[in-house]
């Protein structure tokens, strides 16, 4: 029970957040307690250096002023022998090592003689951690060679600042180790409220509750761009399950439909006797309604190949002026039993890279609309115009036109822009749909505007390359 509660606690993003913070802390605070300390040490040594070094030139002065090393030793010694804070021991010394004159004590700091060295440090009593700081010097006096000088200073008053230093160091760890883990938590509990929140309310989201968002916590920072980012995911997928609802009804719909017209044609036909003409007939009408049925479960597999894009592009190189031509010939028959005036006002020769059968079945799905919509006696213009990099083909009629409310909505799948038609002029909705799914695909467009006088004119849009 014990280790299961430890494993809990240590999976909490609060604590981990809040040991890592402690970690990093104690880790900066020991690298700047040790540059600090070898900072400190490295100054009071060099301002013992200096202290040395003057007291060397004043040793060599006075050994010049006198005119004779040993008696310029004792002035010098008489000089700083009464001094109370760092008191200077020294010794001169022959070239060769052979010792002049030394000062009390200064043997048992230094035996050796020369050391060939500027500065160094000698421990003498390591239990009571006596240090000293040498200085050696060389210089020459009159005709008689080069001496050496060795001054010598008690590191006593520095060592305690050092140790001083040291303790509270030691000192201020525990307490930078507490305020790290009592500032981390309470630094952490705010992401960690903020992700509880989100947790709670993801947790609420259902199908069926999908309007639930998070409320955007105070600030600019990386939790309220996951916040937004969480309730734009959201967004999307409510978006999402409305479509599918939407695609739902519609398809129900779109079905119920012509499969009740079928019950109902059988219906009618089993409810008494009836000659072969008459079952004939029938058989007909369910076999028109079943056309339509397959009409519409083959767009929506199309639509649904497109939504999972799974659409296999068999692209080649065509003359987009041959397809449009071959479409004419295949809609002016239907088009001249109409008395609809059916002809191409501007076609250019314009090779694109296109799948031949996608393009064939959104000219056929714009001409479709555009025969079924347009009144006896009217008009539709046919035109393909090449650009600079794009090709641009339009299918304009003077029929009933479209309400101008209606035509952002028009490529939309299942929508009618007038519910209540019926018979050969009422569709499923999904032509439009997939034109625009076409031309997307292709890499173009497709948009919808009104005439001037009357009817609607598409413009399909395809890049060239």
């Amino acid at each position: 029970m014990l280790s299961k509660l430890k494993v809990k606690l240590f999976s909490r993003f609060d604590i981990k957040l809040t040991v890592f913070y402690t970690f990093a802390l104690l880790l900066i605070s020991l690298i700047l307690s040790s540059f600090f300390y070898y900072r400190l040490e490295h100054n009071l040594l060099k301002q013992i250096d200096r202290m040395l070094k003057d007291e060397a030139k004043e040793l060599i002065l006075e050994i010049e002023e006198d005119n004779h090393i040993v008696k310029g030793c004792k002035e010098f010694f008489g000089d700083i022998s009464h001094r109370e804070f760092y008191p200077v021991f020294f010794r001169v010394m022959t070239h060769d090592g052979v010792t002049l004159w030394t000062s009390e004590y200064f043997s048992t700091i230094l035996s050796k003689g020369i050391k060939e060295r500027e500065h160094f440090t000698v421990t003498v009593d390591y239990r009571k951690k006596k240090r000293y700081r040498i200085y050696e010097t060389r210089f020459s006096f009159k005709d008689q060679g080069v001496f050496v000088a060795q001054l010598a200073i008690n590191t006593k008053r520095s060592d305690k600042i050092l140790e001083t230093s040291l303790e509270n160091i030691f000192t201020a760890i525990p307490v930078v180790f507490l305020l790290s883990i009592c500032c981390g938590m309470y630094i952490a509990q705010k992401p960690r409220k903020i992700l509880r929140n989100i947790t709670a309310v993801t947790r609420r989201i259902t199908s069926q509750n999908l309007a639930e968002r998070l409320s955007l916590p105070p600030g600019q920072d990386e939790i309220r761009d996951l916040t937004l980012t969480i309730n734009f995911m959201l967004d999307n997928i409510e978006s999402s399950f409305n479509e599918i609802r939407q695609f739902t009804a519609d398809v129900s719909h779109e079905l119920r439909n012509p499969l009740s017209a079928v019950k109902g044609e059988i219906e009618v036909a089993v409810s008494r006797e009836r000659n072969a003409t008459d079952y004939r007939e029938t058989l007909h009408n369910c076999l028109e309604r079943i056309d339509d049925i397959i009409k519409m479960v083959n767009d929506l597999f199309i639509i649904s190949r497109f939504d999972a894009k799974k659409y296999d592009l068999k692209l080649s190189r065509i003359n987009l002026a041959g397809l449009l031509k071959e479409m004419y010939v295949f809609f002016l028959p239907i088009a001249r039993e109409k008395n609809i005036h059916f002809f191409i006002k501007r076609c250019d020769t314009v090779f694109a890279s296109v799948d031949r059968h996608k393009i064939l079945q959104l000219l056929s799905n714009l001409m479709d609309n555009a025969v079924k919509f347009t009144p006896e006696n009217q008009s539709i213009t046919l035109s393909l115009i090449e650009h600079s990099h794009e090709a641009e083909l339009k299918v304009s009629d003077s029929g009933i036109g479209i309400p101008e409310t209606d035509l952002e909505d028009i490529f939309k799948r299942f929508y009618q822009v007038d519910p209540s038609r019926s018979g050969d002029e009422r569709g499923a909705g999904l032509g439009l749909h997939i034109c625009k799914r076409i031309a997307e695909v292709h890499g173009g467009s497709i948009s919808a505007k009104r005439n001037k006088i009357k009817g609607v004119t598409f413009t399909v849009i395809l890049p060239l390359k």
